[in-house]
């Protein structure tokens, strides 16, 4: 068992949210008029404490730090954790909320320590682009799936051979118990890096992870898919659209279309060569 560290901060500031999220930090909470901001204990050292110390100081606000026993984070997400609503066609919600009838797909997710509530933006346009394609026998690759929810969702959308990979444990753990909750078999379920995997190509890869994952991993994001392959990535801010594009294109893909929402952008490629 794992213990964290709380920052709280008195800002609500995307920017900074993601450049903590940079750092090490894996999970965040916005509330009215701050943030906090969860990360491993083990992490911590005195160069990153100066690091968010200067960060604060850049971004004008102050901030206070709690260490968090693990027997703690469930009741800090069961206090604070609001559904996710994509329209009518998917919501995003813990088992203590009730079902929305209205809604086609609905998505069970206990979050644990694997889920951060404060990258909405990027989850909802992940889900919306998924809305958008038809998935029914093809094969999935949710990479860094952290609770597995895009994975759950492609199942129920009738999606053939899904793997779903995250580095982390207690992502790899989460994900396979989110699965048994929504009654979802066949998800090939995994801790691991990408550099693990066995050669095999994909119809659709799904990437909502961050851009320095995304640009050290992008040629063997393409190793894994066909020509014509569907890759969507999210978790990439407004100013690293062009280092992102760049690397992307050398890669071998090219663009689709994109989304926007709030200082964040969800990018749908295809494997051009």
């Amino acid at each position: 068992m794992k213990d964290y560290i709380k920052y709280t901060f008195q800002s609500t500031n995307e920017i900074l949210i993601a450049q903590l999220f940079e750092l090490g930090f894996d999970s965040f909470q916005e509330l009215d008029d701050s943030c906090e901001g969860y990360i491993l204990d083990e992490l911590i050292t005195d160069e990153l404490n100066a690091v968010i110390s200067n960060l604060a100081k850049t971004f004008e606000t102050t901030y206070t730090i709690e260490k968090l026993e693990n027997k703690n984070w469930n009741e800090i997400w069961e206090s604070n954790f609001d559904p996710v609503y994509v329209g009518d066609f998917c919501t995003v919600r813990a088992d203590f909320h009730d079902a929305d009838p209205n809604v086609k797909y609905d998505i069970i997710i206990n979050p644990k320590m694997a889920f951060g509530t404060g990258h909405h933006e990027t989850t909802y346009m992940m889900i919306n682009t998924m809305s958008e394609l038809d998935l029914e026998g093809r094969s999935v690759f949710d990479f860094g799936c952290g609770t597995a929810v895009l994975a759950i969702l492609a199942k129920k959308l009738d999606s053939a051979r899904t793997l779903a990979i995250d580095i982390e444990e207690e992502s790899a753990s989460n994900s396979i118990e989110n699965a048994e909750v929504n009654d979802i078999k066949g998800i090939d379920i995994r801790q691991a890096v990408i550099q693990d995997l066995e050669p095999e190509e994909f119809d659709i890869v799904l990437a909502n992870i961050n851009r320095q994952v995304l640009l050290d991993t992008a040629d063997l994001i393409a190793a894994h898919q066909a020509v014509g392959g569907i890759l969507i990535v999210s978790g990439v801010m407004h100013q690293d659209e062009q280092i992102v594009e760049d690397r992307f294109v050398q890669a071998g893909y090219k663009r689709h279309s994109i989304k926007s929402r709030g200082e964040w952008l969800c990018i749908r490629y295809e494997l051009s060569s």
